[in-house]
């Protein structure tokens, strides 16, 4: 199986994270297909032209990241997604504050990179807005997610990491102190290390 990323992708970085931390990069080989370049195989496997995209062995590719680490989950008995209850609901709902505020994140930058005469700054003060609520609640929601091993926490930690590349100049640390130092332990782990997006 091959998994299309790009080096700056957080979606893909938390596919990539979940495969290290399970082991499984004989299984899944990673490949850089950058999706400003309109590469033809991620268009033959995505529509959409996004990644991440996992071309398997048998069936049709997967897209979208939650999809892909459901099925990345699937390949061993250690899961890191809980199968039922109300520990998957709280799993699933960490994924998506997460994704949420990289989704803000990417929405803030692509604004402010706009000519300076062509931006609303109605939009960036919004998603602004948005993503310090965000932290907010997980700051005080932390005491569910800050000593685990699954998908809500990594995915949590993969977002984190990306205010510092692209919302660095949000102080989040210092009024965010207890997801700081979560922060700082998952930093540590070799999944994030070896994932860790290229600087500038």
């Amino acid at each position: 199986m091959k998994l299309l990323v790009s080096a700056t992708s957080p979606y893909a970085r938390k596919c990539r994270a979940l495969i290290i931390e399970k082991s499984l990069e004989k299984r899944i080989a990673v490949a850089e297909c950058p999706p400003m370049d309109d590469p033809a195989e991620l268009h033959a496997v995505n529509p959409l032209g996004k990644v991440p995209a996992l071309i398997r062995d048998r069936g049709p590719a997967l897209f979208d990241s939650p999809v892909i680490c459901e099925f990345i989950d699937s390949l061993d008995d250690e899961r890191w997604i809980p199968s039922g209850g109300e520990s998957r609901l709280m799993v699933l709902r960490q994924q998506a504050m997460a994704d949420g505020i990289l989704d803000l994140v990417m929405g803030r930058r692509i604004e402010l990179n706009r000519d300076i005469t062509l931006r609303w700054p109605f939009w960036a003060e919004r998603w602004e807005a948005a993503i310090v609520r965000a932290l907010d609640v997980l700051e005080a929601e932390r005491s569910h997610f800050e000593r685990s091993a699954d998908l809500g926490a990594l995915s949590i930690g993969i977002a984190l990491g990306y205010l510092d590349l692209r919302y660095h100049e949000l102080d989040w640390r210092a009024s965010h102190p207890g997801l700081a130092a979560f922060h700082g332990r998952w930093a540590e782990r070799d999944s994030f290390r070896l994932t860790e997006p290229p600087k500038g």
